[in-house]
């Protein structure tokens, strides 16, 4: 059945809101139920959709068409606002951040300043956040429950940064919202100056031990 109703709700970093009919009743919204406009959903905005349910029976919004939008003109690439161009030409940093911190893994290990566990467990951990990303990904196309941020973090802060920085990069996942890529930046740095310690013997690896103790 087609009905009308307002976006209440509109999260623009995942595609997903929700939409009130005019008898109240809230539907669930992807941007890929929306049809191609030039710019992203707003709340406030009115829409015509069909009405659906999901696979656990709970309302959601079909082929809805946003009143009084412009269409997107043909194959245009709609990221973030910016025009083609300015996607393709952006600089990723991420490579060369994760290419950083790994010579500094090697050159740890090659010069006998850390112990192999630490490598393996980079190794590891940075194969795990690789695919915690990865899997977040698929989710977030296929509007399943999404890994938590904090989950994310907090791998990445347990060695697995090299592999996270890769993901974020080859997936274009997690690259846009303020907050989670700051913080990305500072757990870059705190490993950098972890192996850097190492490196020029400020830090030993024994240490991470005895912090571990404390908290245990």
């Amino acid at each position: 059945m087609r009905k009308s109703g307002q976006l209440i709700d509109w999260n623009d970093d995942r595609g997903f809101g929700f939409i009130r009919d005019t008898e109240g009743e809230r539907y669930f919204v992807h941007i890929r139920s929306i049809g191609r406009i030039a710019t992203r959903p707003l709340i406030g905005d009115h829409l015509d959709f069909d009405a659906g349910m999901d696979a656990q029976g709970r309302p959601r919004a079909l082929n809805a068409r946003i009143r009084g939008a412009n269409p997107a003109p043909p194959r245009a690439v709609r990221s973030r606002g910016l025009p083609p161009a300015a996607n393709a030409q952006r600089f990723d940093p991420r490579p060369w951040l994760a290419s950083g911190l790994l010579a500094l893994l090697f050159c740890d290990l090659a010069l006998g300043l850390a112990p192999l566990w630490l490598g393996v467990g980079y190794l590891a951990m940075g194969a795990l956040s690789f695919g915690l990303y990865a899997t977040d990904k698929h989710y977030a196309q296929t509007d399943q429950w999404r890994i938590s941020e904090t989950m994310l973090h907090s791998i990445d802060l347990g060695f697995g940064i090299i592999g996270g920085l890769l993901a974020q990069s080859r997936f274009r996942h997690k690259t846009v919202k303020p907050g989670f890529v700051l913080l990305t930046w500072c757990l870059v740095g705190l490993h950098a100056l972890w192996l850097g310690g190492i490196a020029i013997g400020r830090i030993a690896p024994a240490d991470l031990v005895g912090l571990l103790d404390l908290f245990g």
